[in-house]
């Protein structure tokens, strides 16, 4: 059980930390979230977009994680970009075998085959170890951490406690149906609302509730699920790449400062799309993902200012090595 007293003595003696993650979804996904051809899309998220992250990240001088899809990786050129990252020093994270947005309704068999092959085949393609997980539209349940847990991964980062995200989806999701449109996407339990915008370890019965927030302690290993490393929150605002473009660079500095300080760990995380812009894509899509009519160097510049501006505050580590206190 918690100990209240002992969680604040943590927290208050704990160090500013955060890490960035980078969601690797590739612009199919997106046409399925819109309900478009996705005959359309095409391979800039890979060939273009982490390109772009590769040299964000080595200016600002940081290791981050990618989430990858491994049914991306089957390919030699996407293969060659994956060790890329992995050359490059990053963590190569698990996103799934294919990247279904409905991976909590699927069957047993089948919500374990994503998990387990997803893990597999990027470890086979990266050549390294895959610990970490996320899952496709930050959705969770009790039968999935245990599938995680079977499969060898030390953590999870796919809680994302946003009410502003959450009322928004649900509003394009109704919007969708209203006009006939079909999503591939799909709304999570609003349980996810009310979980910690802090590091946790889960309750061993339910996903979105803490039974210590002491990240270090392994007493209770066998009596929790993965470690949590929810996508951070700071006073409503997700710090999130899209978060940022809308904001600006002074905005979502003062956003990572406040998440920082409320809870001394954030959880950054950016998209493959957030570093490409209309002149990457089919005009179809950029229709309805509006941040793509931002210039990516202009993005690249926010970002840019964001991280700097932790790294004056923190000390930013890929998340496995946060995980496994390394």
């Amino acid at each position: 059980m918690m100990n209240p007293f002992s969680a604040i003595k943590n927290w208050v003696e704990k160090p500013l930390t955060a890490s960035v993650g980078v969601d690797v979804d590739d612009l199919k996904h997106y046409y399925r979230i819109h309900g478009l051809d996705e005959s359309a899309a095409n391979d800039a998220v890979w060939t273009r977009g982490l390109p772009r992250f590769l040299d964000l990240f080595a200016d600002c001088g940081i290791e981050a994680t990618f989430y990858c899809v491994a049914e991306d990786v089957e390919s030699d050129q996407n293969r060659t970009i994956l060790r890329s990252l992995v050359k490059a020093g990053h963590e190569i994270a698990n996103h799934t075998w294919h990247h279904p947005y409905a991976l909590t309704r699927l069957s047993d068999d089948e919500r374990l085959a994503e998990v387990k092959e997803g893990k597999e085949r990027l470890e086979k393609a990266a050549e390294c170890a895959v610990v970490g997980f996320r899952s496709p539209g930050y959705h969770t349940s009790k039968a999935l951490q245990d599938d995680l847990k079977a499969t060898g991964h030390l953590y999870d980062s796919s809680i994302f406690p946003c009410a502003p995200y959450y009322l928004a989806k649900s509003g394009v999701l109704a919007w969708m149906a209203l006009k006939g449109l079909t999503s591939h996407s799909i709304q999570g339990s609003p349980r996810v609302l009310l979980a910690p915008r802090w590091p946790y370890k889960p309750s061993a019965e339910d996903p979105f509730k803490a039974a210590s927030f002491d990240m270090s302690d392994d007493s209770d290993a066998d009596e929790t699920l993965l470690p949590q490393y929810p996508v951070s929150v700071a006073m409503g605002c997700p710090l999130i790449g899209t978060a940022f473009t809308a904001l600006g660079a002074t905005a979502s500095c003062l956003a990572v400062t406040a998440g920082l300080h409320l809870s001394r760990h954030i959880t950054l995380e950016f998209h493959g799309i957030d570093l490409l812009d209309l002149g990457d894509m089919d005009a179809g899509l950029g229709a309805v993902q509006p941040d793509t009519r931002v210039p990516f160097n202009k993005k690249r510049d926010i970002f840019k200012a964001v991280i700097d501006c932790i790294k004056s505050q923190a000390e930013v580590k890929r998340l496995d090595h946060i995980a496994q206190g390394l």
